[in-house]
């Protein structure tokens, strides 16, 4: 026997569909987590780096110097890398990361400069299952040391100090979501550390004495795409 249509399995038909289309909205990041992508990336980054102090001394035949602990303020690294996602979680890249902050102070008196570094490095990476639509991953890189740099302004007048060469290390902790096929955004801390070395001055006379290290830790956002 037919039954009269009524408003109410109107609404069931128009609903029913509409959840559907809901339901495979919210799955299609979990589907494209799932799928461990593979092949080559190029990724890019950019983030806020914070360094603890350090210590060396800085004499200028011009006037008084200066030595004792160095503070850095607020500053700015970002990095681009090119890898390969092998399955499985694994993913190997070479990283060029670049990073700096402000020099605030030396043993107490106040200082305009900065200080700047430029990797090469060598990552490795592990990302864990995915905990819904994040996936969280680690990392740990070793790497050249193409240049490490530390201005000083004082008294109105700048010097530079640069060294090359050396080892650099960082560990990685992050986690990932994916934007849309191949595409994923990426959030995570880093931690590095440029080895100490001896300087040399842009202007003959003036000295940087000690070797300072560069050990920034950076909060990062990113992207990649796989090809």
């Amino acid at each position: 026997m037919n039954q009269p249509v009524t408003s109410r399995h109107v609404t069931s038909l128009i609903t029913a569909p509409l959840l559907a289309l809901l339901l495979a909205l919210l799955l299609a990041p979990l589907l494209a987590v799932a799928q461990d992508e593979t092949g080559f990336y190029a990724s890019a980054f950019g983030g806020v780096p914070a360094a603890p102090s350090t210590s060396f001394s800085e004499f200028r035949p011009t006037g008084p110097g200066v030595a004792g602990t160095a503070k850095f303020g607020g500053g700015l690294g970002f990095g681009a890398a090119l890898g390969r996602r092998f399955g499985d979680g694994w993913a190997v890249e070479l990283a060029l990361d670049e990073r700096g902050n402000y020099l605030r102070r030396i043993g107490g008196v106040a200082v305009d400069g900065n200080i700047f570094s430029e990797t090469v490095l060598l990552n490795g990476y592990y990302r864990f299952p995915a905990r819904g639509a994040f996936r969280p991953y680690i990392g740990a890189g070793v790497g050249y040391v193409v240049a490490l740099d530390i201005d000083v302004d004082r008294n109105g007048s700048e010097q530079e100090y640069s060294r090359e060469g050396g080892v650099a290390v960082q560990a990685i902790v992050g986690v990932e979501y994916p934007l849309a096929p191949r595409w994923h955004l990426t959030g995570d801390a880093r931690w590095g550390s440029v080895g100490s070395g001896t300087f040399k001055a842009s202007t003959p006379g003036n000295t940087l004495i000690g070797k300072p290290k560069y050990r920034p830790a950076s909060l990062n956002l990113g992207v990649s795409y796989v090809f």
